[in-house]
C-alpha cells in the first residue's frame, strides 16, 4: 500500500461496520479509489451487502473498472454493473433534449415502438431469452453492455440494470441516487436495499453544485410558447391563461429578474397538463408540456430554499428554478443508506463541505500532504492580479511572467485563466507564443482529445480556462505536465442567483461570501491545479498567479507549504529543483 491507503481502508471498514458515515480528504495521487474500494470490499465481500459507487462524470469510472479488474485478476470475484445515463446507453436514434429523455423513453416504450425493449421484456416484464444469453458474456462495464446489447438487439440501460441485481458493485452516476425524478425507479430496478448498502460518492466536492442542479430547472420561452399552443388547441383555458402570465413576464426582461411563480399554479393545473400531453403525445412528438408539467411541479415545492428568476441573453429567455440548499436532500440520501462515505481531493476545509451537504454527523479522516508535498513545489506569485479593477494594467506583466516561463521552464506546461477574454489578451501579448496551443469553447470529444495528443509533444504548452475542457476529469499520465499557472482566481461573475445563494447562506448564520463565492472558486483552482499530479512520484510546480491567494480567508484552502514570490518565480523552481 501507498502512504496513507491502509488508513483509508481501515476507515471505511470501520464506518461500514459502525453504519455510519465518513468524509475522506486525500490528496491526489494517494491511490484513494484502491484504498476506499479495498475497505469496502474487506467488509462486505461474501454478504449480501452491496456496495453503490457514484462518480460525476463517465470518465471518473473508468480507474474504478481498471481497479476491480485487478482486484479480479488477482484473487477476487467481484460481479461489477457499470450503469451510465438512460440517454447516453440509448440505442433507440433520437435527438431529443436531456430534459425531457425520460418522457419520450417511457412514451416511445407505452407505445410499442422501441424495438429495443421489447426484445428484452415480454408485456409482463419477464426477461426474454436473448437477456440471459446476453448477461451470460460478462457484462460489466456500459461499453461491454453497449456491445452485447447491439448484438443482441436489447436495450443496454435495462441490461445494464439486470446485471446489478446480481452485482457485488454498482458503479452508477451520482443522478441515479441523488436526482430526485431518477432515484426511486432506479434503486428499484437494480435491487438495491439503501439499509443494506453501502455508499460511497467519488469527488464529493462536486456534490454540492450537482444535487442544486438536479433539484433545480429550466424552461424556455420558446417551450412556454408551445405549451401555451397546446394548452389552448386541447381546450385549456385556464391553463393556457396562467402559462400566458409567465411568457408576458418574460417578453419584458432584457437581462435578469427576480421573480415569484410559486402561487401561479395549483394541483388542477398538474391534471390538466397531463390530459395535454396525452393528447399531444403521438408518435415521436415530445410535447413542450412534458417541460411545462416539470416546471408546476418544482413550484409546487418551491420555498425559500429556491431563487426564481428570468434570464435573458441576445438567443434565449429562459424561466429558472434553482435550489439554493443541497444540504436537506444530501442529508435525506445519506441518512438512508447503511453507511456511506464521501471522497475527495479537494474536501478542506472539510467542516465547511460537512455543512453544505448537511452532514454534521459525519466521521472525518483528514490525510496531510506531507509526503506528497516532496514532489509539489506550491508558489503565489503576489505582484500580480486578475482583480477586476486592475485587471487590464495587469495583462502585460502577466504575459512578460508567463513569457519567463515558457524561455526558462524546459518542461511542458497548462497554464490557466479565468476567461477566454483574459486567456486572449495575456496570448496576445506573449513574445514568443510558437509551441503554444490554446483551448477554444466547446470542443469536441475529438478535438479534445486531439489538443492533448499535441500536448503530449516535447517543448508544448496550453492555455486553457478554469471551468473549460481541461481544467477538470483529464487524466495527463507519464508526468508529461511538469508545472500549472493558475492566473487570477475563477470567482463567478455577478448574478441574481449568486447574490441570492450569498443572501441564503447569510440569513443560516454562514458566511454567505465564503460559501458562495470563495468555496465554489476554490475547489476549481485546486481541481485545476491536480491537473499535473497523477500518482504520488509525479513531480510538478503549482504556480498561483494572483496576490489575492495569500488573503486569510483564502489561504486555508490551500496546503502547507506554499512560497510567496515576489517577482519571477523562476528563482524558486530553480532553487528548489524543479527546473
Amino acid at each position: 500500500m501507498r502512504h496513507g491507503q491502509d488508513k483509508i481502508a481501515d476507515s471505511v471498514s470501520s464506518a461500514i461496520k459502525r453504519g455510519s458515515k465518513l468524509m475522506i480528504h486525500a490528496p491526489t495521487g494517494m491511490g484513494k479509489t484502491a484504498a476506499v474500494l479495498y475497505g469496502a470490499l474487506n467488509e462486505t465481500y461474501g454478504r449480501s451487502i452491496k456496495v453503490v459507487f457514484l462518480t460525476a462524470k463517465h470518465t471518473h469510472q473508468n480507474i474504478v473498472y481498471d481497479t476491480l479488474h485487478r482486484m479480479n485478476s488477482s484473487s477476487a470475484e467481484i460481479k461489477f454493473a457499470g450503469i451510465n445515463g438512460k440517454r447516453s446507453m440509448c440505442l433507440f436514434e433520437n435527438n431529443v433534449e436531456p430534459a425531457v429523455f425520460t418522457e419520450f423513453c417511457k412514451a416511445v416504450r407505452e407505445q410499442g415502438m422501441c424495438n429495443f425493449y421489447k426484445n428484452t421484456f415480454s408485456k409482463n416484464r419477464e426477461m426474454k431469452p436473448a437477456v440471459i444469453d446476453a448477461l451470460n458474456e460478462g457484462v460489466g462495464d456500459p461499453l461491454s453492455v453497449m456491445a452485447v446489447s447491439e448484438k443482441y438487439e436489447l436495450c443496454p440501460y435495462e441490461v445494464s440494470l439486470l446485471n446489478a441485481k446480481k452485482a457485488n458493485v454498482i458503479i452508477a452516476n451520482y443522478s441515479h441516487i441523488f436526482d430526485p425524478d431518477i432515484a426511486s425507479s432506479f434503486i428499484s430496478k437494480a435491487g438495491i436495499d439503501p439499509k443494506k448498502s453501502v455508499l460511497i460518492v467519488d469527488e464529493a466536492h462536486n456534490l454540492p453544485s450537482k444535487i442544486s442542479e438536479m433539484n433545480s430547472f429550466s424552461i424556455s420561452l420558446r417551450t412556454l410558447e408551445r405549451s401555451f399552443s397546446e394548452a389552448v388547441a386541447s381546450g385549456y383555458s385556464d391553463l393556457a391563461r396562467k402559462v400566458d402570465s409567465i411568457i408576458s413576464e418574460m417578453r419584458q426582461v432584457s437581462n435578469e429578474k427576480t421573480v415569484d411563480f410559486t402561487e401561479v399554479f395549483d394541483e388542477k393545473d398538474l391534471e390538466a397538463v397531463e390530459s395535454v400531453i396525452e393528447q399531444n403525445e403521438k408518435g415521436y412528438n415530445v410535447p413542450a408540456s412534458f417541460t411545462l408539467k416539470k416546471l408546476i411541479s418544482i413550484l409546487s415545492k418551491a420555498d425559500d430554499s429556491y431563487i426564481q428568476y428570468i434570464s435573458s441573453d441576445k438567443e434565449h429567455k429562459k424561466m429558472n428554478v434553482f435550489a439554493l440548499d443541497p444540504s436537506v436532500y444530501a442529508k435525506q440520501t445519506a441518512d438512508s443508506f447503511g453507511s456511506a462515505v464521501f471522497i475527495s481531493g479537494t474536501f478542506q476545509p472539510i467542516d465547511m463541505f460537512a455543512n453544505l451537504l448537511g452532514i454534521r454527523d459525519a466521521e472525518k479522516l483528514v490525510l496531510g500532504e506531507k509526503e506528497l508535498m516532496k514532489n509539489r513545489l506550491m508558489i503565489n506569485e503576489i505582484d500580480v492580479t486578475s482583480k477586476f479593477t486592475v485587471r487590464s494594467a495587469n495583462y502585460r506583466l502577466t504575459a512578460e511572467r508567463i513569457d519567463e516561463l515558457l524561455e526558462d521552464f524546459r518542461h511542458n506546461m497548462i497554464v490557466f485563466f479565468p476567461s477566454y477574454n483574459y486567456m486572449e489578451e495575456v496570448h496576445r501579448l506573449l513574445r514568443n507564443k510558437s509551441n503554444v496551443i490554446k483551448e477554444k469553447p466547446n470542443l469536441s470529444r475529438e478535438e479534445k482529445s486531439s489538443l492533448l495528443s499535441e500536448l503530449s509533444l516535447p517543448g508544448k504548452s496550453m492555455f486553457a480556462v478554469i471551468g473549460g475542457n481541461f481544467s477538470e476529469s483529464i487524466g495527463i499520465r507519464n508526468n508529461i505536465i511538469r508545472l500549472v499557472a493558475i492566473v487570477g482566481i475563477p470567482f463567478e461573475p455577478p448574478s441574481v442567483r449568486l447574490a441570492a445563494t450569498q443572501d441564503y447562506y447569510e440569513k443560516k448564520s454562514m458566511n454567505g461570501f465564503e460559501y458562495a463565492q470563495v468555496l465554489p472558486s476554490m475547489i476549481k483552482t485546486l481541481q485545476a491545479a491536480g491537473r499535473a499530479i497523477r500518482s504520488s512520484r509525479d513531480k510538478a510546480v503549482i504556480l498561483l498567479m494572483d496576490s489575492r491567494y495569500s488573503n486569510t480567508m483564502i489561504r486555508k484552502y490551500l496546503p502547507e507549504g506554499v512560497i510567496e514570490a515576489n517577482g519571477s518565480p523562476m528563482k524558486v523552481i530553480s532553487e528548489k529543483g524543479f527546473l
